[in-house]
């Protein structure tokens, strides 16, 4: 999957960065021969020469500059593709297992673990392509004008990798856990603002920011960590390189006095000796990269390879419209919530399922929306592919005002939409007012109970949908739940009951009728 995006970026920066290793041969000799004609007195040598070194240097930065610009616009298109086949394969997992995502760990996966997969291909694999060769071209180019300076190279090059590679192994393991640390954190944000009744019901303010205060020691206390890694690592690479630098013109200034190296094999060294150095520092820096990239790509790649639904436990009937569970259960953690259900629903009616709090009547209606999965049974739904509506207690809190979350739903449910959020009171100026984040529980309430009735879908799922709803509304809840059949109601409220019917109950695990 991930080669057919990256494939032209890769081979492209490949190729660009093996075309420069020649350039840089090329260079290296002429710098050699301006040498030789200024050690001659040789004017016009010199002028000649120098003018072909400066028209290479000039051709090579005007290629390089063209080419980089059109493989940058392909890389962020290869990105920006890789991203949406990734989102497109994320949503294709079944929906239990998009229920149970875990929301922190998703947004690294967008970010971090994207980027890093990118890179692997756009970076990574180019670098060690043309660092490998680039390595095997100026060892053969200097051992064949010097052998002794050409192992001297070798040698020194390997000095510089020891301590950053220390450092790079301290560096990753820090990286890893600050990815895991911000996702957790993350995921307490998220469950702080989808659960903020609970957090104020129970007065549990001081229990969340506490636990947020020891999220945030641990990832400053793993934050100083890379930030001492890194910080280190840079100071190891300018000492490294200074000392490279000046140590190896000394010891090939030594070298041309003893006589070991003539001076133009001198000269070619010393214009070669960064990029020999650099070639051989990219081969070994990417291997903790690599590492590192390798496991971003899996933890991308746990979405990609998506998991099936069960084909014993979601059974598709054509030619019926009804959903019937035969010997259901369900289990969470060591508690049964459902235990050998059997069960139909028919299209034509109405029903209401009562249970004390915790029985297990959200998650009986996850189940029969599909964000859950039975353990043990089967659930046969109608096969005639018409939508399953279901409106959770918490309502979704989006940043667009209400029309345009309207529009969303096409043209030709507009009229139906208008009408009922009008019945609620949601007025033309509330609907293009402020976002539906930004309004109370009982509008928000309301935007999405317009939205379930004025769908045309075969069963409408309604958990405690009476929630933060004043009695006007309630009294127009309860004319549209008669207005319809199909619907399926979790509710204590006794407006509501006398709605249904068909009442059921659900206790200890089991569903029957009251």
């Amino acid at each position: 999957m991930y080669w057919k995006f990256f494939k032209k970026v890769c081979c492209g920066n490949t190729a660009v960065k093996i075309i420069l290793i020649p350039i840089s041969l090329i260079s290296a000799e002429l710098l050699s021969l301006v040498v030789s004609q200024a050690s001659l007195g040789n004017v016009p040598g010199v002028v000649r020469y120098s003018a072909g070194l400066l028209t290479l240097v000039l051709l090579s930065a005007a290629f390089q500059t063209t080419v980089n610009i059109a493989l940058k616009k392909e890389e962020l298109r290869a990105v920006h593709g890789f991203r949406l086949c990734f989102l497109d394969q994320f949503l294709a997992n079944s929906s239990d297992r998009l229920f149970r995502t875990d929301y922190g760990e998703l947004i690294e996966n967008l970010t971090a673990d994207t980027e890093q997969t990118s890179r692997r291909y756009t970076e990574l694999y180019p670098g060690i392509v043309s660092n490998l060769l680039g390595l095997t071209g100026y060892f053969l180019f200097l051992v064949m004008e010097s052998p002794i300076v050409a192992v001297s190279l070798l040698v020194i090059s390997m000095i510089q990798l020891l301590p950053p590679l220390l450092v790079k192994k301290y560096m990753q393991v820090s990286y890893e856990q600050c990815e895991e640390m911000e996702a957790a954190i993350t995921n307490h944000i998220a469950e702080a603002v989808t659960g903020f009744e609970t957090i104020k019901l129970y007065g549990l303010k001081s229990w969340w920011l506490q636990k947020m205060a020891n999220y945030y020691r641990d990832y400053l206390r793993v934050g100083r960590k890379a930030d001492a890694a890194a910080a280190a690592q840079r100071a190891m690479y300018r000492l490294m390189n200074t000392l490279l630098q000046y140590g190896t013109y000394a010891l090939i200034g030594f070298y041309v006095i003893l006589g070991y190296c003539s001076m133009d094999a001198a000269v070619q060294a010393i214009y070669l000796s960064q990029g020999f150095f650099s070639s051989v520092q990219g081969l070994f820096s990417a291997i903790p990269d690599l590492a590192v990239s390798a496991n971003a790509q899996s933890r991308i790649g746990k979405w990609i390879c998506s998991e099936k639904n069960p084909s014993d436990s979601v059974i598709a009937l054509d030619g019926t419209d009804h959903i019937q569970m035969k010997d259901l259960s369900y289990r969470c953690g060591e508690r049964e919530i459902l235990r050998s259900v059997n069960c139909s629903f028919d299209p034509n009616t109405n029903y209401i399922i009562k249970g004390s709090n915790g029985a297990g009547k959200t998650t009986l209606l996850n189940l029969l929306a599909g964000l859950l999965l039975p353990e043990n049974g089967v659930l046969y739904a109608g096969g005639n592919g018409r939508l399953l509506f279901y409106i959770p207690q918490q309502d979704p809190q989006y940043h667009c005002n209400i029309t345009s979350l309207f529009e969303m739903f096409g043209q030709r449910h507009q009229k139906k939409l208008t009408m009922i959020a009008d019945r609620f009171g949601l007025t033309d100026r509330i609907r293009e007012g402020k976002a539906v984040c930004d309004l109370s529980g009982g509008e928000r309430k309301k935007v999405f109970l317009s939205i379930g009735f004025a769908m045309d879908s075969q069963w409408l799922l309604l958990d405690e949908p009476s929630n933060n709803l004043d009695s006007n509304a309630k009294q127009v809840l309860s004319e549209l739940i008669r207005e319809r059949k199909g619907i399926i109601l979790v509710s204590h409220d006794l407006l509501l009951t006398n709605t249904a019917d068909c009442s059921m109950i659900l206790e200890n695990g089991g569903l029957q009728y009251e």
